[in-house]
């Protein structure tokens, strides 16, 4: 659920001003948040390996990251609470 909420932010972020392959990493996220990334890999069209994918994310989320400390504004840390990192033990 965390990594889950830091992507939606992660959209907020930046709109459509990511690149067409991260948001469509970040969307298969959002749109199967249980999912594991090897099976957001598999759910991918085409399919990607769970590397792939995790890439993908990671770099949606500096992106966000990296606009939101221009703009000053909360990054996509600030989406995680201490009750999503609890639940996810």
């Amino acid at each position: 659920m965390a990594a889950a909420a830091r992507v939606e932010r992660a959209v907020e972020i930046l709109g459509d001003t990511a690149p067409d392959h991260l948001l469509t990493a970040g969307r298969l996220r959002l749109s199967n948040r249980q999912a594991s990334l090897e099976e957001l890999g598999q759910l991918s069209d085409p399919p990607m390996t769970k590397d792939a994918i995790a890439g993908r994310i990671r770099r949606l989320l500096s992106m966000a990251d990296k606009r939101a400390k221009d703009l000053g504004i909360p990054d996509t840390e600030s989406a995680v609470t201490e009750e999503m990192l609890e639940n996810e033990v």
